[in-house]
C-alpha cells in the first residue's frame, strides 16, 4: 500500500509569500503543502487528521493557538520560523519544539520531517503556474473551490499574491502545481516580474458578469507575453452562475483570435473548475517540454 505524504501547514502572511517562494516550490515535491494566513489559521478548527508539521512564519503567535495543537495524538510538530535565528534550535522550552532560521529553512526541514521513503521515491512533477486578471474576478476562489471543493464567500481580496499547492491528476498521471494568484493591483505591477518568473504556464481570469474584467484582459495577455514569451495560456471566463455581461460567443471568439483554449467556471455551483485545473496542469507539463525542447 502506498503510504500517504506527509503534510505541512504553512501560516504566513501574505505579503511574506514571495520571500518563501524558492522554499514553497521546493517543499511542494517533498510535502504536501497548505499555506494560510494567520489570521484564518487561528480561526480553523483543529482537524480530525492533524498535519505532520506546522510551520509559522511570525514572531508573535498566540500561545493557547499553540497549545491547542498540542492535544491531538498524534500531534505536529510546532516549528517556527524566525529571522532572529541563523541555525536551526530545538526548543524543549516554551511553546515550539524547533525554531528554523527563515532565510533558509528547507535543509533543516528535511532533517526534522524527512520525506517518507514513498516520498524519496515520488517522481511527481512540480511546475509553478499562474492566475492573473483583474481584482475581484474569483482567482483566489477558483484555487480554494479546486483544494475544498467548496465556496468560501468570505475570501478576502488577494494583496501582491497567494501561493496555493495543488496536486492534479492528469491521464493517470499525478502533477503538483504551485499556483500563484497574482493580486490584479496595479500598484503591484513592478513585483510582478519576480511572480511570474519561472512559470510554466498561465490562466487569464476575467468575471462574465463584468464587462470591465473582460476588455482588461489584453493588458494582461500583453503583460504575460511580455514576461514570459509563448507559454501556454488559458482564458477562463468565472462566475458563470452571475448574470452573464459577457456570452459565451464573444469569449470564444477572443480565444480562438489569441490561440488559447476557453473554459468558463463557477466556484459556486463547481461547474468547470475539476475540467480547469486538469487542463492548466496539462499546459503546464506541454510548457515545461517545449522549453527543454527550445
Amino acid at each position: 500500500m502506498t503510504a500517504p505524504r506527509r503534510r505541512v501547514l504553512l501560516v504566513i502572511e501574505t505579503a511574506d509569500l514571495a520571500r518563501y517562494a524558492g522554499f514553497l516550490e521546493s517543499a511542494a515535491s517533498r510535502w504536501e503543502i497548505l499555506t494560510l494566513p494567520l489570521r484564518e489559521a487561528l480561526a480553523q478548527p483543529i482537524p480530525e487528521e492533524p498535519p505532520d508539521a506546522i510551520l509559522v512564519a511570525a514572531e508573535e503567535v498566540p500561545e493557547g493557538w499553540l497549545e491547542s495543537w498540542k492535544r491531538p495524538e498524534p500531534r505536529p510538530l510546532l516549528i517556527q520560523l524566525s529571522a532572529r535565528v541563523s541555525a536551526a534550535c530545538k526548543a524543549p522550552e516554551g511553546p515550539w519544539d524547533w525554531v528554523l532560521p527563515a532565510a533558509s529553512p528547507g535543509s533543516d526541514l528535511e532533517a526534522i520531517l524527512p520525506a517518507s521513503s514513498e516520498d524519496r521515491r515520488s517522481t511527481i512533477p512540480v511546475r509553478k503556474v499562474l492566475l492573473v486578471g483583474e481584482a475581484t474576478v474569483g482567482k483566489t476562489s477558483l484555487a480554494t473551490f479546486y483544494l475544498q471543493r467548496a465556496f468560501d464567500p468570505r475570501r478576502r481580496m488577494t494583496i501582491g499574491v497567494d501561493i496555493h499547492i495543488c496536486p492534479v491528476e492528469v491521464e493517470g498521471m499525478a502533477v503538483r502545481l504551485v499556483v500563484w494568484d497574482v493580486g490584479g493591483q496595479r500598484r503591484f505591477a513592478a513585483l510582478r516580474d519576480l511572480f511570474y518568473r519561472g512559470a510554466a504556464a498561465g490562466a487569464l481570469v476575467f468575471d462574465l458578469s463584468n464587462r470591465l474584467s473582460f476588455y482588461q484582459l489584453l493588458r494582461w495577455w500583453q503583460e504575460l507575453r511580455s514576461h514570459l514569451g509563448s507559454i501556454p495560456v488559458l482564458l477562463v471566463g468565472n462566475k458563470a452562475d452571475l448574470p452573464r455581461e459577457i456570452s459565451r460567443l464573444e469569449a470564444e471568439s477572443l480565444a480562438r483570435a489569441w490561440g488559447t483554449p476557453y473554459f468558463e467556471t463557477s466556484c459556486v455551483t463547481g461547474v468547470g473548475v475539476l475540467e480547469f485545473f486538469r487542463a492548466l496542469a496539462a499546459a503546464a507539463l506541454q510548457g515545461t517540454s517545449r522549453a527543454e525542447l527550445g
